[in-house]
């Protein structure tokens, strides 16, 4: 009778279900449970590929992971390899792993259900932040990944980002907006005038229907999109509204400055 032969993954291993790694050991400490978790194949440097045989030092790594039957704490005993190619430049390097590339401090599963959750179920990143328990950052980060990934490349395209905007039928359709500062070209006679901002023409472009079936945009609260996209919905988060007010603010007591001592304000006399 043939057996299939090969390494047995434990009972722990197998209910963590991290691909490429193994359950070395787990604790309670102050009551939150931690999971010490090593690779399961020998590594290769990243330069040459040849498969390491000797350790120079091993270092603990807490990785950000999902929740596992509860909050976890997971720690990567990572190992610091000798490449023992003579011709290769690289003398030692860490493991890396699909789950934990280079310089990563998260796994890529975690990363996955952000972006499903934000995008697929639709819920917002503070909500989806709070219920992975890890900073709106990285959500943010993982989210602007994925599209970055999905997305053409909009170097080629135009210098700007692209805008999402929600038709009826619940599909989401994409334009070019511009990011940065508007730029100046020389004019006909004395002076210099401003550069239209390129969305304009990529969205004039689209017929009248298309425009007229958006329900929500997701940009900044620029006043273009309400002439260009009638009765559709501007999102904008709060950053957007707080840079808007201290603006205002910013240029009200310019204007107060120079009204009343003629010259722009300075340290010693606050407006």
């Amino acid at each position: 009778m043939s057996e299939l032969t090969g390494i047995a993954a434990d009972a722990a291993t197998i209910f963590f279900n991290l691909p490429d790694y193994r359950v070395i050991s787990s604790a309670v400490i102050a009551g939150r449970r931690q999971v010490n978790i090593e690779t399961d194949q020998l590594p290769g440097c990243p330069s040459c590929g040849v498969i390491a045989s000797r350790w120079k030092e091993r270092r603990p790594q807490r990785l950000r992971d999902i929740p596992v039957a509860g909050p976890v704490d997971v720690l990567w005993s990572k190992y610091r390899c000798y490449c023992e190619e003579v011709a290769c430049d690289r003398l030692s390097f860490f493991e890396s792993t699909p789950q934990v590339p280079r310089r990563a401090r998260s796994t890529a599963r975690l990363r996955d259900q952000l972006v499903e959750a934000v995008i697929r179920l639709g819920r917002a990143v503070s909500e989806t932040a709070a219920g992975f328990a890890v900073s709106w950052w990285m959500v943010r980060a993982a989210v602007t990944e994925a599209c970055l990934l999905r997305l053409p490349d909009v170097d080629k395209l135009s210098h700007g980002c692209w805008a999402l905007m929600r038709t009826g039928s619940g599909l989401c359709a994409a334009f070019r907006t511009r990011q940065r500062k508007r730029r100046h070209r020389a004019g006909p006679g004395r002076g210099r005038r401003p550069r239209s901002h390129e969305w304009r023409g990529l969205a004039v472009a689209r017929p009248l229907e298309w425009r007229l079936a958006g329900q929500v945009v997701a940009v900044d609260p620029s006043a273009a999109f309400r002439m260009w996209l009638p009765g559709t919905a501007v999102a904008v988060d709060h950053f957007q509204l707080s840079s808007l007010a201290n603006l205002v603010v910013t240029e009200t007591r310019q204007n107060l400055s120079q009204q009343i001592k003629g010259r722009r304000g300075r340290a010693i006399d606050k407006a």
